[in-house]
């Protein structure tokens, strides 16, 4: 079931995330950034070459998860690099990315055991 806002807009609130090391993966977002909350959608994103431009998307169900990832996760070290998040405004603002992404629907999110931060 999706949820909808007033005028059938979808509701979820994206975290930018940048300063990922290239071999970061869908599944490593899923990972970690799964342990804060219910996401509807994790993305890396990649340049025009098919290769990870050290950036990627998180839209987090409710909006205290994406602050609560803001939290925990921000200018923290992920495989050697200082992640940066940053919470784009209104409800599911869409990256200012052209480039492709490798988009993951999720359903419901399975906690992970490791973190890798």
């Amino acid at each position: 079931m999706r949820s909808v806002g007033v005028a059938g807009i979808e509701v979820g609130t994206t975290v930018y995330v940048t300063n990922l090391d290239q071999g970061v993966t869908n599944e490593d977002i899923r990972e970690l950034f799964g342990e804060i909350g219910e996401m509807k959608r994790y993305a890396i994103h990649y340049d025009q070459n098919g290769r990870p431009n050290g950036s990627a998307e998180v839209v987090y169900m409710r909006r205290s998860d994406a602050f609560q990832a803001m939290k925990r996760y921000n200018n923290v070290l992920l495989d050697g690099r200082s992640m940066k998040l940053e919470i784009l405004g209104g409800n599911n603002e869409v990256a200012p990315v052209a480039a492709r992404v490798n988009v993951n629907e999720v359903a419901t999110v399975e906690k992970a055991g490791k973190k890798r931060a």
